[in-house]
């Protein structure tokens, strides 16, 4: 789990049908189980007014049904379709849903059905995160946090607990920012199209890839060689081959 709190709300036109799944959703805490929304209406605005990050869905309701729900929604929280209806479970593949659970669902089917929504709403968070054109990094040197362009940032490498950031920018001037932030949490913020972790140690840029051997990468304008591992060789290799 990436978060410490999740954010669940149940809509279901006949709220006491749903009480007791509420109530085995508020022994779970990492929950925070929200105000159960009776009118499919009220839930839209609700939902596009606030962070929500699982919702439980009743499909049957009166003026809007739960597939139109979510098809009104710009962005839709991870989906549960709950009802008492065993037919629904095939729909939930076509709503991509995580999963359909019964109102009266046991405890380890909500325990399975909750870990596979966690893992689709901390996958989403991620995407977005790497999706972002900038990145915010605290400098050692001044004590403050900088926003970076993500495009800049060409190598980045770790000793012991220190992180160096070397970054290009459109001058082509090298740019050298220490922050205390780990490798991983660095690279889980990069896109994947642009960035190659090598090893524990460095993270690296497409277009700072000079040129490579089995053993060894050389790094453009930095002149330094770094460490390829046979198994980062082949991830550099698909790495490489892929479109920008």
């Amino acid at each position: 789990m990436k978060q410490d709190l999740y954010q669940v709300l149940l809509v279901d036109d006949l709220p006491d049908a749903v009480k007791l799944l509420r109530d085995r959703l508020k022994t779970f805490d990492f929950l925070n189980v929200l105000p159960i929304q009776s009118d499919p209406f009220e839930a839209r605005s609700f939902i596009t007014q606030n962070k929500v990050d699982i919702l439980f869905l009743d499909m049957d309701m009166p003026g809007m049904d739960g597939y139109t729900l979510i098809q009104s929604l710009p962005d839709p929280p991870v989906v549960v379709i709950c009802s008492g209806h065993n037919s629904y479970a095939y729909e939930s593949y076509d709503m991509q849903a995580v999963g359909y659970v019964d109102k009266m669902v046991g405890h380890e089917k909500l325990v399975r059905t909750l870990k596979l929504a966690i893992a689709e709403v901390d996958k989403r968070a991620a995407s977005r995160v790497r999706k972002s054109a900038t990145i915010s990094l605290r400098c050692m040197e001044t004590k403050m946090m900088k926003v970076i362009d993500k495009a800049h940032i060409y190598f980045a490498e770790i000793n012991g607990k220190e992180l160096t950031v070397y970054l290009k920018g459109a001058d082509n001037q090298i740019e050298k920012l220490q922050s205390n932030i780990t490798l991983t949490e660095l690279y889980n913020q990069l896109p994947l199209q642009d960035f190659m972790r090598i090893g524990r140690s460095y993270v690296i840029h497409r277009k700072a890839i000079e040129g490579y051997t089995h053993s060894k990468i050389l790094i453009k304008d930095l002149k330094m060689k770094i460490p390829v591992s046979a198994l980062d060789y082949q991830e550099l290799l698909s790495f490489l081959n892929q479109p920008e």
